[in-house]
């Protein structure tokens, strides 16, 4: 079943039948080892006898939850992609699924618990961007989400109250009282919604993923 957070534009696939079966296991198996905790993890397939025929997966629909992934936890993820260029040799467990970049689309609920959870990467990432706000920040001690607000709680009582807004697909624009700080997300992330609801942040758009390189 997909997320039931993010389920907009969401069209659920018929079980897998035929080849997409173990095809859908394999990917799932894969998909598993990328990232360090999920769980209810399904992957969908359509026209998998294509990979045969031409080397190409047409439609694919993984959906998660409880997922942890490059230290950030993720509460519900939904991921579609078309007109994947398939490697082969990962049949045989060979090397990735893919060797070209794809475009996904995905829909993601991020909650009040998984960002706190989250909070070494944050403070990595992001404390830079908070000092231009409040230049004694050392330590974020939590994280707390409104509807048109981020609550930031410092190590020394400060509380630190930013709204946060799309500007561009591949920009944020942090803002605190008079102040405002762009955050540029990258080339490969197009955001089309970002959502704050109490205690949860909801966002949708497309993320490029690129295979990773070559070992050995």
């Amino acid at each position: 079943m997909p997320p039931q957070n993010v389920s907009t534009g969401w069209v659920p696939l018929p079980a897998n039948q035929g080849f997409s079966r173990p095809l859908a296991t394999l990917l799932r198996w894969w998909l598993q080892r990328q990232v360090t905790q999920v769980q209810a993890l399904e992957v969908s397939l359509q026209d998998a006898s294509q990979v045969w025929l031409s080397g190409c997966l047409p439609y694919i629909q993984v959906s998660a939850q409880n997922i942890i992934y490059q230290k950030m936890h993720l509460q519900e993820v939904a991921l579609t992609a078309q007109a994947i260029r398939f490697h082969l040799p990962f049949l045989q467990k060979k090397g990735q699924p893919f060797v070209e970049p794809i475009t996904v689309k995905i829909q993601a609920t991020i909650t009040e618990q998984n960002v706190n959870a989250s909070l070494p990467y944050i403070q990595e990432t992001l404390s830079s961007y908070l000092r231009e706000f409040y230049s004694e920040i050392t330590q974020i001690q939590a994280i707390k989400i409104y509807p048109d607000e981020i609550r930031w709680l410092l190590d020394d009582q400060t509380q630190l109250l930013t709204q946060i807004n799309l500007v561009t697909p591949n920009e944020l624009m942090l803002h605190s009282d008079d102040k405002q700080i762009i955050v540029y997300l990258g080339t490969d992330v197009q955001i089309q919604e970002l959502k704050l609801q109490p205690g949860s942040i909801h966002l949708s758009g497309d993320l490029i993923i690129r295979p990773a390189a070559p070992t050995g």
